[in-house]
């Protein structure tokens, strides 16, 4: 966790609205106002990075108004999406022509550089991930049209729970050593969220697929340690028959099997880079990522990255990014029960 600002920790001078706010705008894209004259109680702004995908909790009191207007809205600035939780509090928001009251625990999407206002009045404290809208992979218009209605999507809830959990444990996932195939779910079931929200009729039914395949992937993340994990395992967790999750599987050329082997290669990769691991025995970081026998596990991880496990030990930690995996890994083979 990096502390942006914390008015706790400055002094009385540089407590003022105007230099809050003016802070705060040194680190988020919106522009910060104060409308009522006392100073504010508390400001506080606290970021992580998780796999890639800044996070930011802001814990704010006063008047407070997050503003883009359509005179300040950039036409070079990259089109971004604000994805935030409201952890305390009542806000408004107003973007696109529409306004909505954001209650606790509610999601509000906000693409911040487009007009818009998000207040609150007294304490009120918001967590966010923002995502450029080229991570997206959906036209700009697309997603302005599909902002203000994705509250309405059938993936709402699904997606507000995910991104709840995400914000709210940044500290303790940032560290998670899988934590890029973390941000890779969320930015898909945040695209699958506005496509769910602007499409309709057989798009919508391609859109829930892709959220069911996205599902399914971070429950194998979730689970990649439990040497008992699979296909039925997986299918019974998401209430399909097994020949659906091969179905699912096999229609974005996707080897379930193979790609749970993948992740448990890489997570074994990760923990035999790290110095705290270097107490345990090869054997048991193999158990740990579910491999039981240790001989099948020696030749799946030299076959992916060339060297063997005790070999790949011995590499200094700043060259723990090499080798990468071989292609023969076969990820993207299509999924047949074996």
């Amino acid at each position: 966790m990096v502390s942006l600002l914390d008015t706790d920790r400055l002094p009385a001078a540089d407590r003022r609205p105007g230099q809050v706010a003016a802070w705060l705008e040194a680190t988020m894209i919106s522009r910060v106002r104060f409308t009522e004259p006392p100073l504010p109680r508390r400001a506080r702004l606290d970021g992580w990075d998780v796999g890639g995908i800044p996070v930011l909790r802001a814990d704010l009191c006063g008047e407070l108004v997050l503003t883009c207007s359509a005179a300040g809205a950039r036409e070079d600035a990259e089109p971004t999406v604000s994805f935030a939780v409201q952890e305390l509090g009542m806000a408004l928001q107003d973007q696109f022509g529409s306004q909505r009251v954001v209650p606790q625990g509610a999601l509000a999407l906000t693409e911040v550089t487009s007009a818009y206002e998000y207040r609150w009045s007294g304490r009120g404290a918001c967590r966010a991930l923002q995502l450029p809208v080229s991570q997206l992979g959906l036209p700009v218009d697309v997603v302005r049209r599909a902002v203000p209605l994705a509250h309405r999507s059938p993936l709402y809830g699904l997606v507000r729970a995910h991104l709840a959990q995400v914000t709210r444990d940044a500290e303790q996932l940032a560290r998670e050593p899988l934590v890029h195939s973390l941000a890779s779910a969320t930015i898909d079931l945040a695209r699958a969220l506005l496509a769910s929200a602007f499409s309709s009729g057989r798009a919508m039914d391609d859109v829930v697929a892709e959220t069911l395949l996205t599902q399914v992937r971070s429950y194998v993340r979730q689970h990649l340690t439990e040497p008992g994990l699979d296909a039925e395992q997986v299918a019974a967790a998401h209430a399909i028959s097994v020949r659906q999750l091969y179905r699912l599987c096999a229609a974005a050329q996707f080897s379930l099997e193979q790609w749970i082997i993948h992740e448990r290669l890489e997570g074994a990769r990760a923990e035999l880079s790290d110095p705290a691991s270097r107490d345990r025995s090869i054997a048991m970081v193999a158990r740990h990522w579910g491999f039981t026998d240790p001989s099948y596990f020696s030749r799946r991880f030299r076959r992916a990255f060339g060297l063997t496990p005790r070999d790949w030990r011995r590499i200094e930690p700043a060259a723990t990014s090499l080798p990468v995996p071989r292609a023969e890994l076969g990820v993207t083979a299509t999924a047949t029960p074996h």
